[in-house]
């Protein structure tokens, strides 16, 4: 069985040593001058991936204490059903970002999920940290530079504001596939959204010419109303241990007249135990409630229709859809 142990462990971890993964440490290099809350935060991220490593040499499930709360234990939990996760080296070196409410975040966390396909599993993740230091959320994180991007963007502090608040939230987003995790996703689409996907089909030329000179596939998209979208995720979710999903080439536009409208658009890859494919998906997010923003309209098209890349032109964006009326304020 020892054998057996190490075995695993070198397969999965071939430059990582038993001795470095039990002792795996967070460091915190800038943004805060509370010291015992610095030592606090880098504490509880270090445990965390710590109880992961250990779990994941163990075979058995990660035992954490009071480093998370209560939310975030059980989206871990979920987490872990699907893919349990480690950290590949021993120290992290990061700064501490201050976001809203006196609350916290850590990024660029690198982590190795087990379950995702060769060449995907090397990762990162953020962690939310509340005003006391503690974990109250885990997600995977977009690319750093995207992140810097996205942020420096930005023209008010407001949407400054909007924009950490739209990193955060597609992270999670991201991270409820990996969770399974419906009740979330269905509280972040309005009641009313427009869900719009695409389908590439195949078709049939009329005659010898167009078999030469016309295109062969085009996509025809089909309107579902966020409870038939929620239903096709559940059908999902039962069918599939796990679901990677990789989202790439993120952009957040603020509508340049209704300022509380914002368009994100991003290229997602999606693997699953059954299937996989490659899209542009175009969310439009409305700030009614700043603290609780919701999507209005989410669409999927297909990323190359035939052997070809949509252009950005023919992706989806804020000029293709009318702002309903109840959405025009400042």
């Amino acid at each position: 069985m020892k054998k057996l142990k190490i075995f695993c462990f070198l397969l999965f971890f071939p430059i990582v040593i038993y001795a470095q993964l039990e002792n795996t440490q967070l460091v915190i290099t800038d943004g805060l001058s509370n010291a015992a809350l610095k030592q606090k935060i880098e504490s509880n991220i270090s445990y965390f991936l710590i109880a992961c490593n250990e779990a994941v040499i163990s075979g058995k499930k990660p035992k954490f204490n009071k480093e998370l709360t209560d939310g975030a234990m059980e989206d871990l939990k979920e987490m872990w059903k699907t893919s349990p996760m480690s950290c590949p080296v021993s120290k992290i070196e990061e700064i501490c970002l201050e976001t809203t409410e006196g609350r916290y975040q850590v990024r660029n966390v690198p982590i190795t999920m087990m379950a995702a396909d060769e060449g995907e599993r090397e990762q990162e993740l953020v962690f939310n940290l509340t005003p006391a230091g503690i974990i109250d959320g885990v997600s995977v994180a977009i690319e750093e530079n995207k992140y810097k991007e996205i942020m420096a963007e930005h023209e008010t502090v407001q949407d400054l504001f909007r924009r950490q608040v739209i990193v955060d939230f597609v992270e999670n987003y991201r991270t409820s596939y990996n969770r399974k995790d419906l009740e979330y996703i269905e509280s972040v689409f309005s009641d009313n959204a427009l869900i719009i996907t695409g389908k590439v089909i195949k078709v049939k030329p009329k005659s010898d010419h167009a078999l030469r000179t016309l295109s062969h596939e085009k996509i025809v998209y089909q309107k579902r109303t966020k409870q038939q979208y929620l239903d096709n995720l559940k059908k999902i979710f039962a069918g599939n241990k796990y679901i990677n999903v990789l989202f790439d080439e993120v952009e957040v536009i603020q509508h340049p007249k209704w300022t509380n409208i914002y368009g994100v658009t991003l290229k997602q890859e999606w693997h699953s135990n059954r299937y996989s494919d490659v899209g542009f998906i175009f969310l439009m997010i409305d700030f009614k409630d700043e603290n609780h923003p919701l999507i209005q309209v989410r669409t999927w098209q297909p990323e190359k229709v035939d052997g070809k890349v949509l252009s950005r032109d023919e992706v989806f964006s804020l000029g293709d859809f009318n702002i309903a009326s109840e959405l025009m304020y400042d």
